[in-house]
């Protein structure tokens, strides 16, 4: 059925901005710099403000609100949007005074639901005939949108709903954050090889940017002469076109004529484009390659880079930089870099060739990012589909199952990736999970030095049970064989093993009894002047620490999501790159065994385990510590 919002909520309350804190502590303040466009709130530059404690007893949050943006907008974006507070805590929340409270009544429908349906409905323009504008600010007429009508089916379709939902939302997330993982990857590997391009503590030889190729300022035909435009010829680039996640300048929504294009400035495949005039000094200095021949106008200035020059490196220098190029501008109200500034800002200027081996590694990255930027598309289109289906009570729940469309989406990544799942595909999901167990127990075994924890003999004894019925297969897949003769020589030694050896090791702590402040020492005692990968940090651990370090690995997350949110060794080290781990900071590189691109640090026990590697298995993504 289909009922108003304003007979959905318990109240709507107004938010509070209150006064400047002169002495003590105040109360955390949402403002709509918190919300984040997937409807979450970012916690991480929360304001306090001096409230008046009985306007906190009336408004402070409780979880399941849906805070709403009363004031703000853009003409690109609408007023209205909606965040949900999902914090269960001790600490008091209040909303600023551009934001309003509407507390779900829960008995008449489920919070995650109603704010999905808010969520949804402001995505797709149904605040824009509720939104005025006065004295330049954009306003919600609040009360009006409230008298809007929302579809509500029954309690239990409302959970379902909202679940499935949710787990798209979180793999929506879970996407975006590794597109920002690879840009943090690149930023940090451009760092490890060339250093800081302003300290330049490497003493790379610096040159004005005149000598790094020709620079162009763009232009704009005449507009009076509608001949100058065409629908087709030429792409004609603005600095909307240059975004700051974006590598490649985006498509032209405007394009010149062939008579036009020889009144303008273009350039070729591979060339840098750079904002240079703008209305705030944040719009100076972003930058775009170009991936094929455009014109562009006077508010970009362009390299075409000499042949001395890499295109993948001169982009990341220009976004590693940006702060120093902006320094550069005029101070007016209009932010201006004319050419004759731009082209004598001096800059680092390394060899072709370790410009060409960090381009290597850029368009690894990039083809990578690419598939990501496929899949999270589809996972976005997935969610739309779903959400408008269910919204007008056209999903047919009885039949849902959105984890076959996930693997799909997934499984195209892969493909593109070059990963060869075929082999996988080929054993069941049992026979999967004996290998990896069988695989764990051997590390786990190798690392004890004969002496082992009671858990895990409890564990051997449960896996001895799974193996019976692949011994009467007619054929056995090879690496199933190879397990169960491991999980023999397995057996045998385990029986060999003393008690008093096995209580000895028990003196190591399990997972569930460590928490991410004590790994975060361990690795700071041990690995602050040291590099490590993955593999160090779990054999450093299963062998110095604990007695497994609950790890799980891309397959098991693909088919279990809920693994995720496992307080693991990848949800760790994820954390303290993100710096969303409040006990470490890591950085992470690649390291090149063949060329050797950085010189490893490693502890002696570490080295062992990498020495007899080839050198493209020593490769790969390494970390270290940041103070």
């Amino acid at each position: 059925m289909d009922i108003k919002i304003k007979d959905l909520i318990i109240d709507k309350i107004s938010g509070e901005w209150g006064e400047e804190i002169i002495n003590g502590i105040g109360t955390n303040i949402i403002r709509t710099t918190n919300f984040t466009n997937l409807g979450t709130i970012n916690f991480s530059n929360i304001v306090q403000r001096r409230i008046d404690q009985r306007k906190i007893e009336q408004k402070q949050l409780i979880q399941g609100d849906i805070i709403i943006e009363k004031s703000g907008g853009s003409p690109t974006q609408p007023v209205g949007r909606v965040v949900y507070f999902d914090l269960e805590t001790d600490k008091i929340y209040l909303c600023n005074n551009f934001t309003a409270v509407l507390r779900p009544n829960k008995l008449k429908i489920y919070p995650k639901y109603f704010f999905y349906q808010l969520f949804v409905g402001h995505i797709r323009g149904k605040t824009l005939k509720y939104q005025n504008k006065t004295t330049g600010i954009i306003n919600l007429k609040l009360d009006n949108y409230i008298n809007e009508k929302i579809f509500v089916p029954s309690r239990q379709d409302q959970i379902r709903i909202a679940e499935v939902l949710t787990k798209v939302e979180t793999l929506i997330q879970q996407r975006k954050e590794s597109i920002d993982l690879l840009d943090d990857f690149l930023r940090s590997t451009f760092l490890d090889m060339f250093g800081d391009p302003v300290k330049n503590e490497k003493k790379w030889e610096k040159v004005p940017l005149n000598k790094f190729g020709k620079i162009i300022t763009g232009n704009t035909p005449p507009r009076n002469n509608l001949n100058n435009f065409s629908e087709e010829h030429i792409e004609w680039i603005k600095t909307d076109n240059i975004l700051l996640d974006e590598t490649f300048a985006t498509k032209s929504k405007e394009y010149l004529s062939k008579e036009g294009l020889s009144k303008s400035r273009f350039v070729d495949k591979g060339a840098l484009l750079v904002a240079c005039i703008a209305g705030s000094i944040e719009s100076v200095g972003r930058a775009s390659l170009t991936d094929r021949k455009v014109s562009f106008n006077q508010q970009i200035n362009a390299i075409q880079p000499n042949k001395d020059i890499n295109s993948y490196f001169l982009y990341w220098l220009f976004k590693i930089s940006r702060t120093y190029i902006q320094n550069h501008s005029t101070q007016g109200m209009k932010k201006i870099l004319t050419k004759g500034i731009f082209e004598k800002i001096l800059m680092i200027k390394p060899s072709i060739n370790l410009q060409n081996k960090f381009a290597l590694i850029v368009e690894k990255a990039e083809k990578v990012k690419e598939q990501y930027k496929e899949s999270l598309k589809e996972l976005e289109n997935l969610f739309g589909t779903l959400s408008q289906k269910a919204f007008k009570g056209e999903l047919d729940l009885s039949k849902l199952d959105v984890s076959t469309q996930i693997r799909e989406i997934e499984k195209k990544v892969e493909a593109e990736s070059g990963l060869d799942i075929s082999l996988e595909t080929k054993l069941t999901k049992q026979m999967q999970q004996f290998i990896k167990q069988t695989a764990d127990i051997q590390k786990r075994l190798a690392l004890a030095n004969n002496m082992i924890p009671k858990a895990l003999f409890q564990q051997i004894e449960n896996i001895n049970k799974t193996i019976e019925p692949f011994q009467n297969l007619n054929k056995i897949p090879e690496q199933l064989a190879l397990a169960m003769k491991s999980f023999d020589g397995i057996k045998s030694i385990t029986s060999q093993l003393n008690q008093e050896a096995k209580e000895q090791f028990q003196t190591k702590l399990t997972w569930e009894e460590v928490n991410f402040e004590m790994v975060a020492n361990w690795i700071k005692d041990e690995y602050s002047e040291y590099h490590f990968n993955s593999e160090i940090l779990i054999n450093f651990l299963e062998n110095e620490r604990v007695t497994f370090s609950n790890y799980h690995s891309s397959e098991e997350l693909k088919t279990n999501p809920k693994l995720n949110e496992a307080d693991d060794i990848k949800s760790f080290v994820f954390s303290a790159l993100k710096g969303k781990n409040q006990f470490i900071k890591l950085e992470q590189f690649f390291y090149d065994a063949v060329s050797e691109n950085v010189q490893l640090k490693l502890r002696s026990d570490d080295y062992e385990i990498i020495k007899d590697k080839e050198k493209e298995l020593r490769s790969g993504i390494y970390f270290k510590v940041v103070e």
